[in-house]
């Protein structure tokens, strides 16, 4: 008993401390507190100061915007998937119970939506030192209990990359055979569909049981490359769940989370110079999505679906979605109203797990043996998380409040991810005697003075490197970025304006011709041989009383009629728009300089290389910079500085050339209207050759710019 009594791992402390609100004016009240305990090591051994993140920087909006991530584990139900989940969960639904994985597979049926802007907002807070998200008023993270209520997966079994014995060798060497048959066909993979419709034909055998297990790794678990096939290294894991073996998928699940998001946040912190190719992710980011949802409640979906008995907590999201803006995003990040642990609410038909109890209390002993209680206990031990092909840290204590603790000073955990047995070791506990504290449901949170004081130290310091990203490096980038949109812009307008107005000219003459030939007031009259075409003429009179009218009216409001406004009554109403656009574009441009060119003024006046080099690049306290690092940053904006002339320069050029091709359409419409005038007033009776009655001149369209050239036709008289 004794010495059981010194194995004893306790994973929550109990003391009394000066408490605060994380979110109310910091009074301070001492109470007494229950904290996770990541390192169960004497205090007097403890490093004296909390672990901070050291190199954690937030992207600027830039960056987020011209992001090209490809999220290819993304997955969603194949078009049968739900008919073959019915057909096995009568005869294998207990097995599934007990390998822990009925709910994931329930979940798997399900279409979450992908909120683009969401993913990306929070993948810009992240820190890969510490697989946390750095928000202004606190820490948090997917945890392992999200992973296990969300996406359904066990916390508590064996490792993914445990081995095979016995029979199962046996099972899997038939099932890699099957597996090859796939690669000996014309598509030379093992490809999801085809897979599911050759399995499904099976009368629900062992063969079939451990294909649908394989396809479901391959595509909602443990998805890779190459897309959308079944992967053979993952077949040792779907015998040993077809044999209702337990695996902890959630801590495997959650590494590849882990890892995909530090990868999305070097991708956007880089430079867009290093962003030739999209970046291309394949953990399951829909349970990150899911994860939104539950915590921010100006993320969620306006519609939400009422579970059914029996369902998971994921059925609530099924098929609802919501298209948000980055910056509306950011907003709500920026928000405290965070719902620290929104499964304490009770939901209708949800069953909560036996864990949330109403009042607190210490389990240990042979109550700790319980699944569900040691379940949540996995989740509150810092350990090392191993993944099917990665090992991430995996640290709780910075984010306690998510489970209904407190929140102390988080201390630093020392990695131990050399080879994965022994990171395996941090994480189970099934052999280890441990006691630790339920707390009550619901219980309000707080952190420690010393927490709220060394958060407030920390977030300026965040906060500075953020505003500093995006006042220098970010309003550069979005003055050039600003500058290519337009320049993008009037390369498209020179390149569609020509066209428009050649269009709208053909469709004007047109339907002149059309009006005269066809219409019954302008008849041929073999009496008096003579035309009427007092329509035409009237429709001539009022067009030229229209533009004078508009004329005067513009003489009348003290503007000029300049050779624009000539061009764009001419050219009609689209052509004009397009002139204005352009003209709006212009200002934009030149108001983007401006700010630019103050800017770079207010740089040019600093003196020294120091002041320079602070203007640019935020100095971090403690940092030591030389003068040769701070010419180098230096450099670096001022070749900035060149390649934005440039790019001006080039911009200029292409507005020149936009305003000749204007003024040459110009001249050409002008030269037209005499001919349209002359046609309009009246038609010209010619002398006609024997056998024909009269005949008129008519505008011919001829090849690119034919406006001058004429068309005699000939009416016979018989």
């Amino acid at each position: 008993m004794d010495e059981q009594q010194e194995e004893e791992i306790f994973l929550v402390v109990e003391r009394e401390a000066e408490m605060v609100s994380s979110s109310d004016p910091p009074i301070p009240i001492k109470r007494v507190a229950w904290f996770l305990d990541a390192n169960p090591v004497p205090v007097e051994e403890l490093p004296r100061s909390p672990f901070a993140p050291t190199m954690h920087v937030n992207p600027s909006p830039v960056h987020l915007r011209e992001s090209k991530v490809l999220f290819r584990g993304w997955g969603s139900p194949l078009r049968k998937w739900g008919e073959w989940v019915d057909k096995l969960r009568p005869i294998y639904g207990d097995l599934w119970k007990k390998s822990g994985i009925l709910d994931a597979i329930g979940v798997s049926t399900y279409k979450i939506k992908k909120d683009y802007a969401s993913v990306l907002g929070l993948a810009g807070v992240w820190c890969g030192e510490t697989n946390t998200f750095l928000f202004p008023w606190g820490e948090a993270t997917v945890t392992l209990e999200d992973t296990m209520v969300l996406g359904g997966f066990p916390v508590l079994g064996e490792s993914v990359r445990g081995s095979l014995t016995g029979e199962l060798v046996e099972i899997e060497q038939k099932m890699v055979k099957e597996h090859r048959t796939f690669n000996r066909s014309t598509s030379k993979k093992a490809d999801q569909s085809a897979w599911m419709k050759h399995y499904m034909e099976h009368e629900g055998d062992e063969l079939e049981h451990i294909a649908f297990l394989a396809l479901w790794l391959s595509r909602f678990v443990f998805p890779g490359p190459p897309v959308k096939t079944v992967k053979q290294h993952l077949l040792p894991i779907a015998v040993r769940l077809g044999r209702g073996v337990r695996i902890a998928l959630a801590p495997a699940v959650l590494a590849s989370l882990y890892r995909d998001m530090s990868a999305i946040k070097d991708y956007l912190v880089a430079d867009n110079s290093q962003k030739t190719e999209p970046l291309v992710v394949w953990a399951p980011f829909n349970l990150l999505q899911l994860w939104v949802w539950e915590h921010f409640l100006t993320l969620r979906p306006e519609k939400q679906n009422l579970i059914a008995n029996g369902e998971p907590r994921a059925a609530r999201w099924h098929d609802v979605g919501r298209k948000l803006d980055l910056s509306f995003v950011g907003s709500a990040l920026e928000s405290s109203e965070f719902q620290w642990h929104p499964y304490m609410a009770r939901l209708e038909n949800w069953s909560r797990p036996s864990f949330y109890k109403d009042i607190g209390v210490w389990i240990c002993g042979d109550a700790s043996k319980d699944e569900e209680l040691r379940s949540f206990a996995q989740c509150l031990r810092a350990a090392e998380l191993v993944g099917v092909d990665c090992i991430e840290q995996y640290l709780p204590h910075r984010a306690a409040m998510q489970f209904g603790f407190d929140q102390d000073l988080p201390c630093h955990v020392p990695r131990s991810n050399a080879m994965w047995e022994a990171a395996w070791e941090t994480y189970d506990i099934t052999s280890k005697n441990i006691a630790f504290y339920v707390p009550a449901q619901p219980f309000k949170s707080d952190v420690t003075q010393q927490y709220s004081i060394w958060w407030k130290q920390c977030m300026p310091y965040y906060s500075k490197l953020v505003e500093n990203d995006t006042q220098t490096q970010g309003s550069l980038e979005n003055i050039k970025w600003q500058s290519k949109v337009v320049a993008e812009k009037h390369m498209k307008r020179i390149q569609t304006l020509t066209s428009i107005k050649k269009r709208k000219l053909q469709e004007f003459y047109d339907a002149m011709v059309s009006d005269h030939l066809l219409s019954g007031n302008n008849s041929v009259s073999g009496d008096d041989d003579s035309v009427e075409s007092q329509n035409f003429r009237l429709s001539a009179a009022e067009i030229e009383k229209q533009h004078i009218g508009s004329t005067k009216q513009k003489e009348h409001m003290g503007l000029k009629p300049s050779n624009d406004c000539v061009g764009k009554e001419t050219l009609g109403p689209v052509a004009s728009q397009s002139i204005k656009s352009e003209t709006c574009e212009a200002t934009i441009s030149s108001s983007f300089e401006n700010e630019y060119k103050v800017m770079m003024e207010d740089f040019d006046q600093r003196n020294g290389w120091g002041s320079a080099y602070d203007y640019v690049v935020l100095r971090q306290p403690g940092m030591n910079i030389t003068s040769q690092e701070a010419k180098l940053k230096l450099e670096q904006a001022l070749e900035k500085r060149i390649m934005m002339k440039a790019e001006e320069s080039e911009l200029e050029m292409q507005i020149k050339v936009l305003k000749e091709e204007i003024t040459a359409i110009e001249a050409r419409v002008m030269d037209l209207e005499s001919v349209a005038e002359s046609i309009r007033r009246r038609a010209e009776i010619l002398t006609y050759p024997s056998g024909y009655r009269q005949c008129f001149l008519l505008p011919f369209w001829k090849k690119r710019y034919g406006y001058g050239y004429v068309q005699v036709v000939y009416i016979s008289m018989t």
